[in-house]
């Protein structure tokens, strides 16, 4: 979806693209600015899970979110309200021509309705109606009918990459000269029976249910798997001058965006970290910057062991100067929404000079050899930070986020 290559220097005269909007529900707040208070407090939300009884599953336990009814369509309701917050900040903009740009999970599968419809072959029109509900489109169409944007709507679901995506292919088509105002962002709510049990299969899943707020480990020793949270963040995409233009307040602004595919396994990372490498490295040439500009990563960083190894091995090549941290020690792994949450956490850290700490890091692994983050909240100054997304599938993304001009 790329449309042009950051890499020659005929193609960079692009306009710029501020955030003027930020919104989010999260395992640590019901908007953004308690989820950033939480954050910077090292808070760690994860318990046992109270949805289900999951006594018979490996793990038991994830960063959840409360105050949101056990509903089919959490994710919706978490879109919704992030989009809600997001726009009341950015000054309730015109909306008629924007256009709405989400990563989406899969849904939640609902196996007593496959039993009963699907495999007794009584399928109907209601039926297909319940089932289309749970839909990843289905979170874009509610969040845009409900915003009223008829400026064109785009799901995107490439894993743990997906709002990350929807967020850079947004950058793009502002900054191509395509759109002046495009919401973006991501939700997800996969803390369900079905998912509980793909993910223990696949043993990504943390299991140290003695300690569930001291779990997610990323480049810890060790480390032993991430933990699932769920949410949704949702950002407001401005040209820049639009957004001077209706008196807007410019939070940060997006400077460059990094998309590649490893093409190797469907859930393992390439060993070399070529794919992150290269991702890292098409933002930092689509900013037109140093490398050494950028002082602060917020990394994919899961707490797996491959993961946290490969990514910081890449990190290590591009940006050797930065500071590192991963705030999935704090809110759990979001999935589709991770990416967004994770650059407005680069926006917020760029806009108050302060770093999220790196928490539950008792002995670093040396394989992962990156700067990190002090343990608790510590202030920086620096223009420039960037965020990775990675994938299931190989999607790997890198958004740069630059300090409001």
């Amino acid at each position: 979806m790329k449309r042009s290559n950051p890499s020659n220097p005929a193609l960079r005269e692009k306009r710029r693209v501020a955030v003027t909007g930020i919104g989010a529900v999260s395992p640590l707040g019901a908007d953004f600015p308690a989820t950033w208070a939480a954050l910077l407090a090292g808070v760690t939300p994860a318990k046992p899970i109270a949805r289900f009884d999951a006594g018979g599953f490996p793990t038991t336990f994830a960063c959840q979110v409360e105050g949101f009814a056990d509903a089919p369509a959490r994710a919706t309701a978490f879109a919704l309200a992030a989009a809600a917050e997001c726009l009341a900040q950015a000054g309730a903009p015109d909306l008629a021509t924007a256009s709405l740009y989400l990563g989406v999970g899969m849904g939640t599968p609902d196996l007593a309705w496959f039993q009963r419809e699907v495999l007794a072959e009584t399928f109907t029109d209601e039926a297909y109606a319940a089932w289309r509900a749970r839909l990843p489109a289905a979170v874009t169409a509610a969040v845009a009918a409900r915003l009223g944007i008829r400026g064109g709507t785009a799901t995107i679901h490439t894993a743990c990459a997906s709002s990350a995506q929807a967020l850079g292919e947004a950058y793009e088509r502002i900054a191509d000269g395509e759109q002046d105002l495009i919401v973006a962002g991501g939700a997800d709510a996969m803390i369900e029976p079905f998912q509980i049990a793909g993910f223990s299969l696949l043993g990504a899943l943390s299991r140290h249910n003695v300690d569930p707020a001291g779990a997610c480990r990323p480049f810890d020793a060790a480390r032993d798997g991430f933990v699932l949270g769920e949410g949704a963040c949702v950002l407001l995409l401005e040209e820049l001058e639009h957004a001077r233009a209706r008196g807007a307040t410019v939070l940060a602004e997006i400077a460059g965006y990094g998309e590649t595919t490893s093409a190797y396994r469907l859930t393992d990372l390439e060993p070399t970290g070529a794919g992150p490498e290269s991702s890292m490295r098409q933002a930092v040439a689509a900013a037109g910057i140093a490398p050494d500009a950028i002082v602060y990563v917020n990394a994919h960083g899961t707490g797996t062991l491959l993961n946290d190894r490969v990514e910081a091995a890449a990190i290590a090549r591009v940006l050797p100067a930065a500071l590192v941290s991963s705030t999935k020690s704090l809110t759990g792994h979001l999935i589709a929404a991770a990416g967004a949450i994770e650059a407005a956490f680069c926006v917020e850290a760029l806009r108050t000079g302060m770093l999220p700490p790196s928490v539950n890091v008792a002995t670093q692994d040396p394989d992962c050899a990156v700067t990190l983050t002090p343990a608790s909240a510590a202030p920086f100054a620096g223009r420039y930070a960037l965020s990775n997304s990675i994938g299931f599938g190989g999607s790997n993304s890198s958004l740069l986020v630059g300090r409001a001009p």
